[in-house]
This record gives C-alpha cells, structure tokens and sequence, in this order.
C-alpha cells in the first residue's frame, strides 16, 4: 500500500515542476552535471552530441594560398530510457492508526503529510539516479538499473585510458594505497586534460572516505573541514578535483577527465515527464506517478581515466 491525499492533487499542481527537478537533479553526479550545464533536454528517445575536431600546420609566411589541415566532425548518442514510478494509496488505511488525528473527518479521500510523502519519493527517486547514472546497464536483469547505460558501462566500452594497468596493477583499494592509486590515475591523465580547469575524479563515497584517512595518517591536512562534509575536495599538489557519489559505491571503480566531456540527457520539461497524485474514484484510492527519460554520455572516451580493479 502507499499514500496520497485529495490536497495532494493540489500540491501536486502547485509544485509538480519542482518535485520532478528534485528528483532529476537531486543526486551528488546529477547536480554536478547541472551546475555545470551538461545536461542536454529535449531527448525523446536519442539525440547525437555533435563534436568538433581539427589539426592546424603552421606555414612559413608569403605569397600565395597552401591550405592544410582538417576539421573533422564527429558524434557521440545519448540515448535515454523511459522510466515511470507508479504507486496505490489507500487512505481509508490510516483510519486505524495513530495518523487517525490527521485525516479530515468524512470519506478517507485525502492524507496528510502530503509534502513530507512527495519529498520523500523525490529524495528517494534521486538516489535510484544516481546509481544508474554509474551502475546502469540495459543488459541487467535488475530493473532498477537497466532502463540506460551508465557512465560505466559507456565508458568502459569506449576505449578509455586504463588507471589500473601501468606502472602498477592494484588488486585493492585500501587506506594505505589509494594515495598511490590516485596518483596513478592523475599520472596517466592525457596531458591536454589534465591542464583542464575542470578536471574532476569521481570515486565512491566508500573510496573518498579512505583517502581522508590517509592523508590524515600521513599528516597531510592539506584540506578544508568542509570536504569531510560536502565529499570533495582539490587532490594535494594536483588540480584535480575528487568528488564522491553514491553510485559508484562498492564498485571500486574511479573515473577521472574533464567535466565538460560528460553529459546528462532528458526530455525535460515535457508533458510526458510527470510527478503526479490524484485521487482515482473508480478505484477508491490515492495514486502517484512519476515518468521521466534520462540517459548518460561521454564525448570522448580516450580523453577519460578509468580505474577499475
């Protein structure tokens, strides 16, 4: 069973863009790529990233016309996958229960705590995302996780330069190594990359909090407080930022490049997405949608570091 109320149709309508916005771009990776404008909207199934690339030659200066070089034009899809949550709420349910004070005298049509209920299914939405935004994989059998490809997947599929191969082959990621497999990553880093300003590591929330501990061993306080609490900060003596996500947890896996070479894609603001409660009265019951399309990609594979074990 779950909940909804009549007023929650109203809240519903009143907030149903932001709500859905919560729940798109309410996780770590999500927000991330937001804040950085690398979401591309309007996809409704699959759209390409168009990419630019050239060489130049430098020519002695004179008389005349010798072109050279090429400009090459190149594209990466995003491909999105449908997805919709939906769930049945019997308020006549609580009547029982200690909620009994809260429901409005009369037919059970409507619950309380309405916005508790529909924050909660957007924080709960958000984290869902944020583990198939890494963890994703169409093939899965899980169907929490097979609705797109994750950035994992994409990448590791896509010829990236490999973090675990050379000059050292780890087997694990504990507190007395992960300095060294950071470096290493950091090491490998295609030198245009790693001159971006905008470089970025992304580890696990599982992996970051080993590596505080090591710097903190080896009395390296070369951080601010606030990294403990927002999980991330600048790698000592790199330009590197390290950023935590949720979904990459457990996986021992590290992907490190520039942020402008990875994408998020939706529809958006279409009338297909949808965060929604209403009352059914054929069915006497609360109900709750939400529908969206979201997928992942990255424009040039080479350009990122992937560790994996």
């Amino acid at each position: 069973m779950a909940f909804n109320v009549s007023g929650l149709v109203n809240y519903t309508n009143e907030q149903q863009s932001e709500l859905l916005v919560k729940a798109l771009f309410g996780s770590k990776t999500a927000s991330v790529m937001q804040s950085a404008g690398q979401v591309q909207p309007g996809i409704k199934s699959s759209s390409k990233l168009a990419l630019v690339g050239s060489t130049v030659f430098f020519q002695a200066d004179g008389c005349g016309y010798n072109p050279s070089g090429t400009t090459t034009l190149t594209q990466r899809a995003i491909t999105v996958g449908a997805v919709k949550v939906e769930e049945t709420l019997c308020p006549k349910s609580l009547e029982a229960k200690w909620m009994q004070t809260q429901i409005a005298p009369g037919s059970a049509t409507a619950l309380p705590f309405e916005e508790q209920f529909g924050a909660e299914k957007a924080a709960v939405i958000s984290e869902q995302i944020e583990i198939a935004m890494w963890q994703g994989d169409t093939a899965s059998g899980d169907p929490n996780i097979n609705r797109f490809d994750g950035f994992v997947k994409v990448i590791s599929g896509a010829s990236p330069t490999l973090g675990n191969s050379a000059p050292t082959t780890f087997t694990s990621i504990t507190v007395s190594n992960v300095d060294d497999i950071l470096d290493q990553i950091y090491g490998v880093l295609p030198a245009r990359v790693a001159t971006k300003t905008d470089l970025v590591c992304f580890v696990g929330v599982d992996v970051f909090k080993l590596m505080l501990v090591n710097l903190k061993n080896a009395n390296l306080f070369h951080y601010t407080p606030e990294a403990a609490v927002n999980m991330e900060m600048v790698y000592p003596g790199t330009n590197m930022r390290i950023i935590a996500v949720g979904g990459l947890n457990g996986t021992n896996k590290i992907v490190a490049g520039s942020l402008s070479n990875f994408f998020v894609g939706t529809d958006l603001a279409n009338e297909e997405e949808q965060y929604k409660f209403w009352y059914s009265e054929d069915n006497d019951e609360v109900r709750f949608r939400a529908s969206f399309k979201y997928g992942v990609q990255v424009a040039y594979p080479a350009e990122i570091v992937y560790f994996t074990l």
